[in-house]
């Protein structure tokens, strides 16, 4: 085999590096930036007290809320959907979190059994990890958890509330609780969120309506963001993020309530119904 000889000093270096380049430079071969992604939890009460206009206009309402939440993140951001259902037990709607533009057709729910609230939040525990529904964590925001509700409790929710304490990802999410009507316990309410002013009531099938919608929005607005910091030319660490996010969904909360209550009317639920 003859010996080849290379003098390194003949080769043009930085051209060669800009014909490679060049060759490589081709932007339909270009990967996309990873997007950070931030999944929206509905925690949805389908027990018996939820039939008639409560069901149907919680189903109404979610089929109009999924087109409004597109686009409403940052467009380095991508927002999931995640649906856990509870009555007698619970049941996911969708299997994982869904792209919200891939998740369009809405399923749906009927209303029976008691209200299992405990039980779902030990599952929404232990879904709510980087081994189940929220992977990548170095790319994902803390989730938003909404949970609407008409009743009580029929089980030991304590154990669910105590597990999703200890939960990190729950830790320093956005939690907001919607009560439907005259029949919940608001303290409950408030051992979930962790604060009363994340607690909204809604008296009628319009604030129902319209604080679903808002809070879906809103909420995800919020939590899908990376809230630089203008005046420091700089950004917020993790937590200061988290914190600045949750004092700007409070704040939000107190404009929602102040806007939808005042415009409600006279939309009163059934009298039998407990509303």
């Amino acid at each position: 085999m003859s010996e080849m000889n290379l003098n390194f000093e003949d080769v043009e270096f930085d051209d060669f590096c800009e014909e490679v380049q060049a060759e490589n430079d081709d932007p339909l071969e270009a990967m996309a930036p990873a997007k950070k992604s931030m999944v929206l939890f509905f925690v949805i009460d389908v027990s018996a007290s939820m039939r008639g206009e409560r069901i149907n206009t919680m189903n109404q309402v979610m089929r109009d809320v999924l087109p409004e939440l597109i686009g409403v993140g940052e467009s380095t951001t991508e927002i999931k959907v995640a649906v856990l259902a509870f009555g007698s037990g619970f049941e996911w709607i969708t299997p994982e979190p869904m792209i919200l533009e891939e998740y369009q057709r809405w399923r749906d729910l009927e209303a029976e059994g008691v209200t299992d609230l405990g039980a779902a939040l030990l599952e929404l525990n232990q879904k709510m990890s980087r081994k189940s529904f929220l992977q990548s964590p170095s790319l994902s925001y803390a989730p938003v958890v909404f949970l609407i509700t008409d009743g009580c409790p029929t089980d030991n929710y304590k154990a669910g509330i105590t597990a999703l304490r200890s939960n990190n990802w729950f830790k320093h999410g956005i939690k907001i609780a919607l009560a439907l009507g005259n029949g919940v316990d608001m303290d409950v309410l408030e051992e979930f969120t962790g604060d009363r002013e994340f607690v909204v009531k809604a008296n009628n099938l319009k604030e129902m309506t319209a604080l679903v919608r808002a809070i879906s929005v809103t909420s995800s607005q919020i939590g899908s963001k990376s809230m630089p910091v203008g005046e420091s030319n700089g950004e917020l660490d993790e937590s200061s993020v988290e914190g600045s996010k949750q004092e700007q969904m409070r704040e939000a909360l107190k404009d929602l309530k102040a806007d939808i209550m005042s415009e409600s009317g006279d939309y009163s639920f059934d009298v039998d119904e407990g509303w």
